[in-house]
């Protein structure tokens, strides 16, 4: 459970989200993306940040809102905003952070302008702070990844950075909850820090400001030690770099520099300890299929040639001029999410050829249509602008069947490898099915520099009833056992839909 409060309404004692969907077989455990605020100043019209740049800053900027969190290096500016909060925190832990807070009791403001908020904000209602429950604990870890500590300055982007020290109980943590991967980072020194800082002396000499995934604000580091992961998890990372929280920075600091990456990476090969070699196997893995996994990690996202034969049936033909057709058939199978598929496999191995050509998307050339696309995709993937604009003209074609076959590159159909469903391009599957088609191009995620898979050595009519006998068979074992001789009934199934009333009755 969650609230949701602006950036200003925020209060001490309130437990603000510092972290959001950790990827791990682990978690997330109970209140992990969570961290109790200890203090919280409002800096008026701050003279720090650039006017009109940023995140959600108007062009007079006139206040930011800077905290201090249990367990974290440095405190936040957060951007402009709504922020969320735990509803509800176990008491126990609560406890804890009372007693154990990271900061000082009675502090001074950290930042130039600041000024402590204890009263609670305009449109503030109720008491700081979550309410009380009794939380499930997790399961124990044996062993947890190995972290390394460097000064904050050697930081890097891609770094897995302990932005929570401890979440109360100990024990209880996720295998690398608290560390979180940095996205962005700056470095202000010198005369800089005394417009920024009310005390510079603080900062060390030197801050770095850090981006981390799930933080909605500017985490500003003294030039401290820091923990970082040694080896993170690979599935963790893969996930993270396919969507980044925020990779450029929230607020335009005056004085801040953007380290030399090569520079940074230098430093920290100077600093990074050697990884055990089953450091990274360490991690569960999500994945309970090891190609699934493997296209998980290794996967690009593109557009490649894949067999018509290999991409999943409709699921929701609602424009199409026989979906009427394919809702009753859907209304004899079992509630279970492939049934429509194969609802819309039955309906197509019954259309005629009359069926086929009074849908509009069947009119068109599409074997013509292929093979032009497939043309047109792989000149653009061989960037050769003279095969390019060839390919793009399609002279050959009519100009309707030129705007399909563009469609085709341009608005593809969008299919994963091994993925149960498209997610574009319902309609023209199914036409190109029907016209033959053998292969065609589709945008997805894919392992590259393989060759395509083999088409199907059957017509599109044959793989539907296929599909449909499968399925039966697979209802019916479900029902009587694998070994029950009317599994093999399955074809009567298919010819007569009445006797689905019967296994329906037996599934009860």
């Amino acid at each position: 459970m969650r609230q949701v409060y602006r950036a200003e309404q925020l209060l001490p004692g309130d437990y603000v989200r510092t972290g959001f969907a950790r990827f791990g077989a682990d978690g997330p455990r109970k209140g992990e993306y969570y961290a109790r605020i200890e203090h919280v100043e409002h800096i008026e019209r701050p003279g720090f940040v650039n006017s009109g740049d940023g995140f959600g800053l108007d062009r007079a900027v006139k206040r930011l809102v800077g905290l201090r969190i249990q367990g974290m290096p440095g405190p936040v500016l957060l951007r402009a905003g709504d922020h969320h909060a735990a509803d509800a925190i176990d008491e126990e832990r609560q406890r804890w952070d009372r007693l154990n807070p990271t900061w000082p009791k009675a502090p001074t403001t950290m930042f130039v302008g600041g000024k402590a908020a204890t009263a609670p904000a305009w449109g503030r209602d109720g008491s700081p702070g979550p309410k009380a429950i009794r939380a499930d604990r997790g399961s124990e870890i044996g062993r947890r990844p190995m972290s390394f500590e460097k000064p904050a300055s050697a930081l890097c982007v891609g770094d897995y950075l302990q932005t929570q020290a401890c979440r109360f109980p100990a024990d209880d943590m996720g295998f690398d909850e608290g560390f979180w991967r940095v996205e962005w980072i700056a470095h202000i020194e010198g005369n800089a820090l005394h417009a920024l800082l009310a005390d510079p002396q603080w900062a060390g000499g030197r801050v770095t400001l850090a981006n981390v995934y799930g933080l909605s604000g500017v985490l500003v580091i003294p030039e401290t030690t820091v923990t970082v992961l040694l080896v993170p998890n690979p599935e963790r990372l893969r996930n993270d770099l396919d969507g980044p929280w925020r990779e450029k920075p929230y607020f335009q600091f005056d004085g801040a520099t953007v380290p030399d990456e090569v520079d940074q990476l230098r430093k920290d090969a100077a600093l990074r300890p050697p990884a055990p070699a089953d450091e990274a196997d360490l991690y569960p893995s999500s994945f309970s299929s090891t190609s699934d996994r493997a296209l998980f990690l290794d996967g690009v996202t593109g557009i490649r040639p894949v067999p018509v034969s290999l991409l999943p049936w409709p699921h929701r033909l609602s424009k199409c001029r026989h979906f009427r057709r394919v809702e009753a058939i859907e209304k004899t199978y079992p509630d279970d999410w492939y049934a429509g598929q194969v609802a819309h496999a039955e309906l197509f191995a019954r259309l005629t050829p009359q069926d086929f050509a009074a849908c509009p998307y069947h009119q068109a050339n599409w074997t013509a249509i292929a093979e032009a696309a497939t043309e047109l995709a792989a000149a653009e993937l061989d960037e050769d602008a003279e095969r390019g604009r060839a390919a793009y003209a399609m002279e050959h074609l009519e100009e309707a069947d030129r705007e399909w076959a563009r469609a085709l590159v341009h608005d593809p159909i969008c299919w994963d490898d091994n993925h149960d469903s498209l997610t574009n391009g319902q309609h023209r599957t199914c036409a190109l099915r029907a016209a033959g088609v053998a292969y065609l191009p589709v945008e997805g995620r894919h392992l590259p520099d393989t060759s395509p898979a083999e088409t199907m050595d059957v017509d599109a009519r044959t793989h539907a009833q296929q599909t449909v006998r499968a399925f039966w068979r697979d209802i019916l074992a479900a029902v009587l056992g694998p070994a029950h001789p009317l599994v093999n009934a399955a074809p009567l199934l298919v010819r007569f839909p009445v006797l689905r009333r019967l296994l329906s009755s037996a599934r009860r």
